[in-house]
């Protein structure tokens, strides 16, 4: 019988080589598909856009919640509003401020969206509101809906130490069923361990996943990752996770100010420990949220700011290796509508059924909600 590695070392290089998928052609062919429209302009004084939140709902419309209200963010002004399609990104409602259940004043004056998680057909909205600014009376809650958004239940604050400085980030559903979503919570100074959470210093940013079992009825915690052994930095760690094969759960963490690339850590048991310190990667960042997508096997989506002193351009990577190399790379906005000084801010999506999109919204420089369709390469 003839092995594998025998009828390859026979085989030609040149006939490997012709084999070998020409991603750099493949990502041409594939930019010629994309498709985007604008969702919302904002106009001042109340242009402000941002963590922009795309999903599709259970009735096959969509929905994009997104950070609004004001010029600048975090304010006394944000507000969560929301838009929808119903002919997939072609056509959007008009922005309308959304009701999270808590009034906006007092110490919950400012509010903003950060995920929308939907499984069998329950949509959950995690948000966090302040007083002026996140670090002012920060609280994170969470609520529910079972009509595609319609309505929704009482808000309920997050378990544990997470109902304080926490952002709940892009989640997924593992092959085993439980939910995993990653969070950013911040301590404060060790020095300050004793004062209350909201009373301490806003520095030493802890990264990890919540994972239910139970459909999301119940939550465990796992992860206090740490960028740095500074307890006095401070940066907004945006994490993102991907499932991989062999029980491994791979975390990208922005990294403010470390040295212009993204972090990474990894969990080897499905998300239930994680190591104390994440680790630079070699992947250009600016300092900006990036996203990861599953497309099955070892195949992962990376949409990012691949530049280390600037938050354009817009890009795609996809890995076909568990994310040990990035072959098929492309741009899909070189700069912002507003020039080459403008931002392209916060990435947020999901992959079509088929996966054959990723359905994406972005920020505009803080103005401007874009959708944008981007054909995904062939994934065996």
């Amino acid at each position: 019988m003839i092995s594998r590695r025998t009828l390859l070392a026979a085989t030609p290089s040149s006939l490997l080589a012709a084999r070998r998928p020409d991603w750099p052609q493949a990502a041409l062919r594939d930019g010629k598909q994309d498709r985007t429209t604008i969702a919302y302009d904002g106009i001042k004084p109340n242009s402000m856009v941002c963590d922009t939140t795309l999903r599709e709902l259970p009735d096959g419309t969509w929905i994009l919640f997104l950070l609004a209200g004001g010029d600048t963010e975090p304010s006394p002004l944000n507000y969560t509003g929301v838009t929808r399609s119903r002919d997939q990104g072609k056509t959007w409602t008009p922005l309308e401020p959304f009701h999270v259940g808590i009034a906006r004043e007092g110490k919950a004056v400012g509010q903003g969206p950060t995920e929308l998680l939907i499984h069998k057909g329950r949509c959950s909205l995690y948000f966090a509101t302040h007083s002026f600014h996140w670090r002012n009376d920060w609280k994170s809650y969470v609520i529910h809906s079972t009509d595609n958004c319609r309505t929704w239940t009482a808000p309920v604050l997050l378990p544990g130490r997470l109902e304080n400085r926490t952002f709940i980030r892009n989640g997924f559903v593992a092959r085993d069923g439980r939910i995993l979503l990653p969070f950013q919570h911040y301590i404060g100074p060790e020095d300050q361990g004793s004062k209350p959470p909201l009373e301490r210093d806003l520095t030493n940013p802890r990264n990890g996943v919540l994972i239910s079992a139970d459909g999301g009825e119940t939550w465990s915690e796992h992860g206090d990752i740490r960028l740095t052994p500074d307890d006095r930095y401070f940066g907004w760690a945006e994490p993102s996770i991907v499932e991989l094969p062999g029980n491994r759960i791979a975390m990208i963490i922005r990294a403010d100010k470390l040295g212009g690339v993204l972090y990474y850590a990894e969990s080897r048991d499905g998300g239930r420990t994680w190591p104390e310190f994440a680790s630079k990667t070699e992947i250009p960042n600016p300092g900006s949220k990036a996203t990861m997508y599953s497309l099955g096997g070892e195949s992962v989506a990376l949409v990012h700011n691949p530049n280390p002193k600037h938050r354009s351009p817009l890009a795609l990577w996809v890995s076909f290796d568990g994310m040990r190399t990035w072959p098929y790379q492309r741009v899909l906005m070189r700069e912002s509508s507003d020039g080459p000084t403008g931002r392209i801010n916060y990435p947020d999506g999901f992959v079509s059924r088929d996966r054959r999109w990723l359905h994406l919204s972005y920020d505009d420089n803080r103005h401007r909600a874009v959708y944008y369709g981007a054909k995904l390469p062939r994934v065996k």
